[in-house]
């Protein structure tokens, strides 16, 4: 072959294939443009648990059935009922556990229109009218039905055998404790549900790696923190989430992993574990006192401080009273060695004479009560003022001043004699009104 049928040859071979890949080019338009002209379709793929499912409608027909039967104050409905009477009338009250499970008792009632107005005298009295105990009761119903596909969940995410799993949510379904208490109002079946929820969120964390061992890891934290602000024994559930991720965090030691990572790894797990709980701890008792504005029966093992922030109570007392003792300030005077106890006075006076036959002065009684009372508070005055005004500025009381204690509530002056005392006969020196 010469060199023109060379050149003629790569002309023909170079020509094919412009032509072949222009054919390919159109090919490829084509089918994008088929692409383009087909609907596109979204699919979403959802798992129903047949036996979840049933174990959740035999729980809740348990649960729910005939709810509002008995239709009388049972066991500690009776504290719960007062506290959610307090909740809609905005008394402050105290409680030895935290406020959540009685808040949401609270909600459940205020939406079934409860007005507060039913006296929780003594178990066994019948409910009237006026109080929604169906929906009461609905709350710890609910929470006592989820137990059961939760227990289901929880040996599935500890590796046990499905059958094993459905045999625990069926001992959770028909142990008459559980029963019981998930039919009243009563806070467990709430409190056990926090737990439980938390400790399967907590499992599925430690199994999961990435964002999802995260995400779990929050909500479980957030769980438990809800576990321990219904009731303090909560706390054990809390320890335990603790244990299991502290063993996780041993456990990876073994494998060849840096160290650095190991430790940001262990920080922020720890982080989670502490702040969420106790975030939700604190904001319930942040709702506690902002639901809580009036002074009640309750507010007398607060502080006076506190006691001042209510409205009615102290507040009436020491509105506009100035923070250094003065001139006509109100006061408590407050033993300081032994029983606690304050300066006490009422409109009562002693006997003409007493049990034993002595003379008494006849006088208004003084005492040292162990309760915050409106009558432990006592007005200063200088002897030589007869307004009990507090001027502006205030005529602060120095040390050395003499002073004049007057009773708040009845205005007698406080004063001493040699009238022997009803208690203490030796003692010659007697303070009373």
């Amino acid at each position: 072959m010469n060199n023109q049928e060379r050149c003629i040859f790569c002309i023909l071979f170079i020509f094919k294939d412009n032509e072949d890949s222009m054919q390919n080019d159109i090919g490829y338009k084509h089918a994008i443009e088929e692409d383009f002209k087909q609907p596109t379709s979204v699919y979403v793929h959802l798992e129903i648990d047949i036996i979840c499912t049933g174990l959740l409608i035999i729980a809740l027909a348990t649960r729910l059935y005939n709810l509002n039967e008995p239709n009388y104050i049972v066991f500690d409905e009776l504290h719960y009922g007062r506290y959610v009477s307090l909740y809609t009338k905005g008394v402050f009250f105290f409680d030895a556990h935290p406020p959540l499970g009685k808040q949401l008792l609270y909600l459940a009632g205020r939406y079934a229109g409860y007005d507060g107005n039913f006296t929780f005298d003594r178990i066994g009295t019948p409910y009237t009218e006026n109080v929604p105990i169906k929906a009461l009761r609905l709350i710890p119903a609910v929470a006592g039905s989820l137990l059961v596909p939760v227990t289901y969940q929880l040996m599935l995410e500890m590796s046990c055998y499905q059958w094993t799993a459905i045999l625990a949510a069926i001992l959770v379904l028909f142990e008459n404790c559980f029963l019981a208490q998930s039919r009243f109002m009563l806070l467990e079946s709430i409190q056990i549900l926090f737990g439980l929820c938390g400790i399967l969120c907590v499992l599925k964390s430690i199994h999961k790696s990435g964002a999802a061992s995260v995400i779990w890891l929050c909500f479980g934290a957030l769980s438990l923190g809800c576990c321990f602000s219904v009731k303090f024994s909560g706390l054990y559930t809390y320890y335990l989430a603790i244990f299991l991720v502290g063993r996780q965090i041993w456990q990876q030691m073994s494998f060849p992993k840096s160290g650095l990572y190991l430790f940001l790894t262990s920080v922020w797990k720890l982080l989670i574990l502490i702040i969420l709980p106790f975030t939700i701890y604190v904001g319930v008792f942040y709702a506690h006192l902002i639901m809580l504005p009036k002074a009640g029966p309750h507010d007398s093992v607060m502080t006076s401080a506190f006691q001042a922030s209510l409205q009615g109570g102290l507040a009436s007392i020491t509105k506009g009273q100035p923070l250094h003792v003065a001139h006509g300030s109100q006061i408590t005077l407050r033993h300081t060695h032994g029983r606690t106890c304050w300066l006490h006075s009422h409109a009562h006076v002693y006997p003409v004479r007493y049990a034993d036959g002595r003379g008494s002065s006849h006088q208004q009684q003084v005492t040292c009560y162990s309760f915050k009372d409106v009558n432990n508070w006592w007005i200063v005055k200088r002897p030589d003022q007869v307004s009990l005004a507090v001027a502006y500025p205030p005529d602060a009381i120095r040390h050395g001043d003499v002073v004049q204690l007057l009773h708040g509530i009845t205005s007698r002056a406080l004063n001493s004699h040699d009238v022997a005392a009803p208690v203490s006969p030796q003692s010659q020196v007697n303070f009373d009104m």
